[in-house]
C-alpha cells in the first residue's frame, strides 16, 4: 500500500504531467482551471468533504489492474462518488468498457463542468449515451442498482460521511455483490 505523503516529487510531477496531458488530449476543461474557480464553498463548510482535486489518473489504472483477468466490466455500472468535474469518470468511460458510467457530486458547479466535458466529447463524435452526471449529496444518496456497481471514490469525504453513505447503501451493495475502488 502506498500513501501519497511518502511519494517523491518526481513521481508527483510525472502523475501531474500524465493528468494534464490526458485532459488536454481530450480537449476537456483543465483541472487547474477548475481548481481556481469558486466551487460551492458554503457546501464544504457544512460537511467533511475533501477539497476538490483530480485523482491521479494512473491510480485508476492501478486499481483496475487489481481486478481479476476474468472480470467483465460490461456487467457493472461504474459509479464515481464525489466525481467533481467528471475527469475521473470520463477517464473510466474512455478506457474501460463498463455497461454504464455515472458520477455524482454535491457541487452543482462541478457537475455543470462535468456535463460540459461530456458534451464536449459528444461534439467530437463520442457516443456518450452510457455516461451520466448528477448533483447529489453522499449523505443522502440512496443506491438502487439493478446491476452490480463498481464504486470509485477518490478521497471524496471524511469518515463521517463515508459511514453514512456506506451504511445507508450496504444492503444494495451486498445484494448486487458490488465492488469498491478507493484511492486516497
Amino acid at each position: 500500500m502506498h500513501h501519497n505523503h511518502g511519494i517523491s516529487q518526481e513521481i508527483r510531477a510525472s502523475n501531474r504531467a500524465f493528468n494534464l496531458s490526458w485532459i488536454s488530449s481530450q480537449g476537456l476543461i483543465d483541472a487547474e482551471e477548475v481548481s481556481r474557480q469558486q466551487v460551492d464553498v458554503d457546501d464544504f463548510s457544512k460537511s467533511d468533504a475533501s477539497p476538490f482535486e483530480v485523482v491521479w489518473l494512473r491510480n485508476i489504472d492501478r486499481l483496475c489492474a487489481l481486478l481479476p483477468d476474468y472480470f467483465d466490466y460490461r456487467k457493472y455500472t461504474l459509479l464515481d462518488v464525489g466525481c467533481g468535474s467528471g475527469i475521473s469518470t470520463l477517464y473510466f468511460f474512455m478506457n474501460y468498457d463498463f455497461g454504464c458510467v455515472k458520477g455524482f457530486d454535491f457541487s452543482a458547479r462541478l457537475i455543470e463542468l462535468a456535463i460540459n466535458n461530456r458534451e464536449h466529447l459528444r461534439s467530437r463524435g463520442s457516443n456518450v449515451d452510457r455516461l451520466y452526471f448528477e448533483v447529489s449529496d453522499a449523505r443522502s444518496h440512496k443506491l438502487t442498482p439493478a446491476d452490480p456497481l463498481v464504486l470509485f471514490m477518490f478521497n471524496p469525504f471524511g469518515w463521517e460521511t463515508m459511514e453514512v453513505f456506506i451504511g445507508s447503501n450496504i444492503d444494495a451493495l451486498c445484494s448486487t455483490q458490488s465492488l469498491l475502488l478507493y484511492a486516497n
